[in-house]
């Protein structure tokens, strides 16, 4: 492998951890936000918010080990 390749992989998982513990962060605070003041709009945002921020990085992470797995095999 050359340099590049390196790189570029080593980029890739950088990013994808970082995407991850940003997710992480945004869903605390708001969660953090809605403790502070309680009510159905915002236990629904937040509730969306996961879900959805969560079913982006799993389909992220998915594709990412099919990539890797096919480098693998090369």
């Amino acid at each position: 492998m050359d340099a590049v390749a390196v790189v570029r992989i080593a980029l890739g998982v950088i990013s994808d951890r970082l995407l991850t513990v940003l997710g992480l962060c945004l869903c605390f605070s708001l969660c953090c936000w809605t403790m502070w003041d309680p009510k159905y709009e915002r236990v629904i945002v937040v509730a969306l918010f996961s879900v959805y921020s969560y079913i982006l990085l799993i389909k992220m992470e998915s594709k990412d080990e099919r990539y890797r797995n096919k480098t693998k095999e090369e």
